[in-house]
């Protein structure tokens, strides 16, 4: 959230790598970043600015599209993820795809490295200074937010626009190593509102409405016909209202 826009020109061939945006999170497939560019686009008929300013945004989008297969301007996660990439490329870190970690290396209680499979070898790993583990959080893991979510007894009640990776592997190789997962929080979860769409594909997309159900005119009420909160609130504390 509020990432710097990222040219994805610096990514040169290994931007075929990058994963796409949220398409529930587009316009015409265009990202669009936080902060003033969704003010633009929120007024772009009420203010010649922003219209114009707009009008630039998705002419460059549509040359893009036409030259790359893509919007070349990168924002939020994309962005965020584009320019991690970029970082770790101008300092020759190689950055292995589809190689997953079977298990941490343990001696003596200290981690010394891990277990990967990479191109159908098991390769080991071994780390001077240690490991981190930075696989996402747990929104598709089900048993975990069964465990982590009182209000969610069978740990399916919630849907997340996550990427379905996230199964909290991070987690598990942690606590398999002798880590502890904190299971007694008040809220395990970041929470919005979603709605489940369903994609010109066929597949279903999950739309988290950050923005939208604050807008003037919304009314937000449960299946009793009940207003449950203030639709202002933040997305986070208008979940745990409803």
């Amino acid at each position: 959230m509020v990432t710097r826009p990222f040219d994805a020109h610096e990514l040169g061939p290994a931007l075929k790598d990058l994963g796409s945006p949220l398409p529930e999170l587009t316009v015409f497939g265009m990202m669009l970043g936080s902060g003033k560019e969704i003010v633009h686009f929120m007024r772009a008929t009420r203010s010649i600015t922003s219209a114009a300013y707009v009008a630039k945004r998705l002419s460059k989008h549509a040359a893009d599209v036409i030259r790359n297969g893509r919007g070349m301007t990168l924002t939020n996660g994309n962005a965020l993820a584009g320019r991690l990439a970029k970082s770790a490329f101008d300092l020759n870190i190689p950055l292995w795809l589809n190689s997953p970690v079977r298990e941490l290396i343990v001696d003596n209680g200290v981690v010394r490295g891990a277990i990967v499979v990479r191109e159908g070898h098991t390769i080991r790993v071994n780390a001077k200074r240690g490991v981190v583990l930075a696989c996402g959080g747990f929104p598709h893991d089900v048993a975990r937010r069964q465990k982590m979510f009182p209000h969610a007894p069978t740990g399916k009640e919630h849907y997340s626009p996550g990427p379905t990776g996230n199964t909290g592997d991070g987690l598990r190789l942690a606590e398999a190593a002798g880590g502890r997962v904190e299971d007694s929080l008040p809220n395990a979860a970041a929470w919005v509102p979603v709605s489940v769409t369903t994609r010109k594909d066929g597949s279903k997309g999950v739309m988290p409405h950050f923005i939208d159900r604050a807008k003037p005119g919304v009314i937000a009420v449960l299946r009793d016909g009940k207003r449950f909160a203030n639709e202002g609130n933040s997305y986070h504390d208008f979940v745990q209202a409803m």
